[in-house]
């Protein structure tokens, strides 16, 4: 199971296109990017053992390093069979690739077999799901991949990724056939695969599901989602806290519309909620604005994306909004190959501790922080990448 708290279902994977297919298809994206990051304005507590206490707060900054990023490189085969009678199998894999350093195969992308028909699409396995979707639609930046995106503060709460931008694993899902012009359905529920005990000893049988309708044709693009997880009992996932023992929700609306003369619009709202976390229930609310202009082979776009303050029952919000912008421009050599660069600064709160959501900037605060000593950093970056289809 991802082990986050997952934002569940699929959504996008039943179009006529991906399933008119008779052979297997090979196909992918290489994508890297020279960049160069920091933080400002963090700050730390140096714990001393003797006296078992912490000392000044001293800055915690990372100074400007540069680095080459693999901006969600992957490799993908898909295919189909017509099995007669209106009704195929398909089947997708996919696995993301370490394209800065050729690790290899590390898998954690779509993959799934399923059956499709008049009765619209049933899938199983790893997918995307359609909040994750929403995510996708509203970014300018290509792949919705790199530094700047903004889910780096949609797709958090409390400085912890939510899920609503992360695949979900063990799920099986429904996606009805498009009706009235553009319209579709998706349901889905995804196996927690663990039946044990949360913090307070409290039975625990993790699940989650999701329900989402979205309309997609021309110019308009308007999706609206809900998801509920129950009992999700893992809290390390990949060296990442998640939250444990609770339940939650997340409900998502975004639009994208492009205007005749060219121009593409963006919005997304994203409103999440999580019971009993700490000592009470803690909600915030999030979003997102873009545009983006293509004149030529040029791209030029600007995102902005906030969120609110976390509001825990009974008790003052916390001091942790965050923001972020990202100025974008894209050169397109060909239609598959594209050069782009971008310029991004998060910021957050008096107690707030957000960071990219991809290629985080490392050290932006120390571990050893005191938990009523929060970091208010900065982080900014700049890139320059080439990115190819294939």
């Amino acid at each position: 199971m991802q082990k986050k708290m997952i934002a569940l279902a699929v959504a996008g994977l039943a179009s006529t296109a991906a399933f008119a297919q008779s052979n297997v298809t090979l196909y992918g994206i290489a994508d890297l990017g020279q960049a160069w990051v920091k933080s400002s304005g963090a700050k730390a507590a140096i714990y001393d053992k003797t006296t078992d206490t912490y000392g000044p707060d001293i800055k915690d900054n990372q100074r400007t390093v540069g680095r080459l990023d693999s901006n969600s490189s992957y490799l993908g085969f898909k295919g189909v069979e017509d099995l007669g009678n209106g009704l195929k199998a398909v089947f997708q894999y996919e696995t993301a690739i370490s394209a800065d350093t050729n690790k290899g195969f590390t898998g954690m992308r779509d993959s799934y077999v399923g059956l499709a028909g008049n009765f619209g699409t049933v899938v199983a396995g790893r997918l995307t799901h359609p909040l994750r979707e929403m995510g996708i639609k509203v970014d300018i930046l290509p792949g919705d991949a790199g530094i700047g995106t903004v889910n780096s503060v949609t797709g958090q709460i409390a400085g912890v990724k939510t899920g609503a931008d992360d695949r979900a694993s063990n799920a099986v899902a429904y996606i009805s056939p498009t009706f009235g012009g553009g319209f579709s359905v998706t349901a889905a529920w995804v196996n927690g695969e663990r039946h044990g005990f949360d913090d307070d000893g409290e039975k625990a049988n993790a699940r989650a599901w999701q329900i989402a309708g979205k309309y997609d044709n021309g110019p308009l693009f308007v999706g609206l989602g809900y998801h509920k997880t129950k009992d999700n009992v893992t809290n390390d996932v990949d060296g990442q806290i998640f939250f444990k023992g609770l339940n939650a929700r997340v409900w998502r609306l975004a639009a994208v519309y492009t205007a005749p003369f060219g121009t593409k619009f963006s919005a997304l709202y994203d409103n999440t909620k999580v019971e009993e976390y700490g000592f009470g229930d803690v909600k915030r609310h999030a979003w997102s604005v873009g545009a983006s202009h293509p004149f030529g082979a040029n791209t030029v776009g600007l995102q902005y994306a906030r969120s609110g303050k976390t509001k825990e029952s009974g008790e003052p919000s916390w001091k942790d909004s965050a923001n972020i912008w990202t100025a974008y421009y894209g050169y397109s050599l060909s239609k598959r190959t594209q050069l782009h660069a971008r310029y991004t600064r998060l910021a957050n709160g008096k107690e707030g501790d957000f960071n990219f959501y991809n290629n985080p900037v490392n050290n932006g605060r120390a571990a050893s922080a005191p938990e009523d000593d929060r970091w208010n950093a900065k982080y900014t970056g700049f890139m320059v990448g080439l990115r190819h289809s294939f």
